[in-house]
């Protein structure tokens, strides 16, 4: 006897339902005798696409290079020139505001052109820690020293800019003074 629905051989006559297919089996002698044929329906898959292929990279392992070092280094330099900087002449930059402020306490205007040549070299080393940290991230493994130093020469690029610009301002600022209240003490 076979299944009059999938067309599989069944093991007794007695059976009330196909143990392949699932279906409700009738007792009748004409779908016990002939067998059904199975059809088989063809599933057509879609055509096959290529998986795009990314180039894997490639892991670099080992200590912090000479580029991370040099990036540190010069972020070191950067911050090292803003206290000297500040030490030296930005400390009257703002003391200068203050009405106890006299004059002679102060470094004049070669003080404040000494100050924004060290600011100006504090800021090219804070640049110089930027590039090194590029070129460490393109060429080393990654490493805590390049981090770092790379943060550092962010500070040190701001904190310089900040000092730049607040000197030329108090040295336009007091140009306009002289040039504006001076006269008037003559």
């Amino acid at each position: 006897m076979f299944c009059p629905n999938c067309g599989e051989k069944l093991e007794s006559q007695n059976q009330k339902f196909c143990p392949y297919c699932g279906s409700e089996l009738s007792n009748t002698p004409d779908a016990a005798q002939a067998p059904q044929l199975k059809v088989e329906e063809k599933h057509v898959s879609p055509p096959v696409r290529p998986a795009p292929v990314y180039e894997s990279k490639t892991i670099r392992v080992g200590g912090p290079g000479s580029h991370s070092k040099r990036c540190f280094a010069f972020a070191i330099v950067s911050l090292g020139l803003v206290g000297v900087a500040y030490f030296y002449g930005g400390s009257n930059l703002f003391s200068s505001f203050s009405p106890y402020y006299y004059y002679y306490y102060s470094f004049g205007l070669v003080g404040f052109i000494t100050t924004i040549i060290v600011h100006i070299a504090g800021l090219v080393f804070g640049i110089l820690s930027r590039t090194n940290s590029s070129k460490a991230g393109r060429i080393e493994p990654i490493n805590t020293l390049e981090k770092v130093g790379s943060v550092f020469g962010v500070f040190g690029i701001v904190i310089n800019s900040i000092f730049i610009v607040a000197i030329i301002v108090v040295v336009i600022i007091r140009v306009i003074s002289l040039v504006l209240i001076a006269p008037y003490y003559i």
